[in-house]
């Protein structure tokens, strides 16, 4: 064979695992701990060091050691981070911050006025400057409390129109009930009872009616003035119990006294304690108390012993002719007026009426007036 085949220092064989002489092998991942006693950090890197008339890599390790978690700069340096993530910060106050805060402050005022306007105030307005949707719901809910003022403030009038319409046939009805009641025999004077007790229903009816439309006052049309509650619940129980068996106990300190309009403050009082008579009479105590509250309030409770109404009713109780029992004769219930009565005169005087039931029997009427 040729010699020049042949040569006197042939090539190392090369591993096949291994890159080829001359290309630089990826780094491994870094190597980071801490250590205490004294606190030190170490960091350690895996690399290749090049050694004179060597045509392979050296493998080392370089490993620093530190007192400063990021080595002062020389594991890494945090300053580029810190630089960055405080103009991020300070962009987000400068521009976010307001438009969000904006956001928040509309969406939270046509939240209470949502609420205001479940509770049957439609005086409530909100903000149409926007030009976005936001804007246009604020639009919507004013228009919304709008229409339905007119429309609860109409269905009040035709009421208070109708009674005053039935008042007077039911008033020559009765006058004339009466006459013949004088000279009916006694074998016919059965019927003429029965018709009497129908005129006399529906004449307490049409009164009840009178009553709520009167009661739905403007807060603004209503002037209130200081009444000693005492003696006007005193009164109000004379004259709601002068031909009931009841047991009522009134609670209340002499020096108590609210700001509200008398007559309407009366008639809420007195139907409230009209109810807890026809309801829970008989089943006990009914007690009528008050107290301060905080915000100088007054709360006045009206408090029976009766098996109270279901959870889901409470919150409709107050609405006109809405009653619990719907199967409830005339014998054993009202027209379902009572408490929207109670509800529009306490609102008129500028306070707020609630109920509960009680534990483990009873129900409560509760009504918040300024003192």
């Amino acid at each position: 064979m040729p010699k020049e085949n042949f040569r006197e220092n042939p090539p190392p064989m090369q591993r096949r695992d291994q890159p080829p002489p001359g290309m630089m092998q990826p780094a491994p991942p870094s190597m980071y701990l801490r250590t205490t006693n004294p606190t030190r950090y170490w960091y350690g890197a895996k690399s290749m060091t090049f050694v004179e008339n060597s045509r392979e890599p050296i493998r080392t390790r370089l490993i620093a050691v530190s007192d400063s978690f990021y080595g002062y700069g020389l594991f890494f340096n945090p300053i580029p981070w810190i630089v960055l993530t405080a103009i991020i910060i300070l962009v987000s106050i400068l521009f976010w911050f307001p438009f969000v805060r904006s956001l928040t402050k509309n969406i939270e005022s046509l939240t209470a006025a949502s609420e205001k306007i479940a509770d049957e105030d439609f005086a409530v307005r909100v903000s149409e400057r926007r030009s976005d949707e936001l804007g246009r719901l604020g639009s919507a809910v004013n228009h919304l409390a709008t229409r339905l003022s007119g429309f609860i403030g109409g269905q009040k009038r035709f009421l208070g129109d109708i009674s005053h319409e039935l008042n007077s046939p039911l008033a020559r009805m009765n006058f004339a009930l009466q006459i013949l009641e004088d000279r009916v025999t006694e074998e016919n004077r059965a019927y003429v009872e029965d018709v009497k007790e129908e005129v006399e229903i529906m004449t307490k009816l049409v009164g009840e009616l009178l009553s709520y439309s009167k009661a739905g006052i403007k807060t603004a049309e209503v002037k209130t003035e200081k009444v000693s509650l005492k003696p006007l619940v005193e009164k109000t129980v004379t004259r709601e119990t002068a031909n009931e068996n009841a047991k009522i106990k009134i609670k209340i300190d002499e020096n108590v006294s609210v700001l509200a309009q008398p007559e309407l403050l009366s008639r809420a009082v007195g139907n409230v304690i009209r109810n807890a008579v026809r309801y829970a009479g008989q089943a006990g105590e009914i007690l009528i108390s008050a107290e301060k509250s905080e915000n100088d309030l007054v709360e006045i409770t009206i408090a029976d012993e009766g098996a109270g109404v279901p959870e889901d009713a409470l919150t409709k109780i107050f609405d006109p002719l809405f009653r619990v029992d719907k199967d409830r004769s005339r014998a054993s219930g009202g027209s379902g007026l009572g408490l929207a009565i109670v509800k529009t005169c306490v609102e008129a005087c500028g306070g707020r009426v609630y109920a509960k039931n009680l534990s483990p029997i009873g129900f409560a009427v509760k009504i918040l007036l300024k003192s």
